[in-house]
């Protein structure tokens, strides 16, 4: 199975729910939050940084866009 493979699956599981993450990509960079998609045409992922709280947070919630090939390892954080 291809690492972007892996990304996909572990990061499906926790798509378009609350469940926070942390993605770690090569040279040392890590973004937290939520993922609301994983575009598997594009290989990438998005990840909302507030994705709890209000719609009116949620609106003015730093979005990143990653690709899969950039991630090197992804934590899933228990339930709060």
């Amino acid at each position: 199975m291809a690492v972007v493979d892996v990304w996909m699956h572990v990061l499906s599981g926790v798509e378009g729910n609350q469940q926070r993450v942390t993605v770690h990509l090569y040279g040392g960079q890590s973004l937290k939050g939520a993922v609301v998609e994983l575009d598997r045409t594009r290989n990438t992922v998005v990840l909302d940084e507030y994705a709890q709280g209000s719609a009116s947070t949620r609106h003015e919630s730093p979005v990143h866009t990653i690709l899969l090939t950039a991630v090197q390892a992804v934590t899933v954080h228990k339930q709060e």
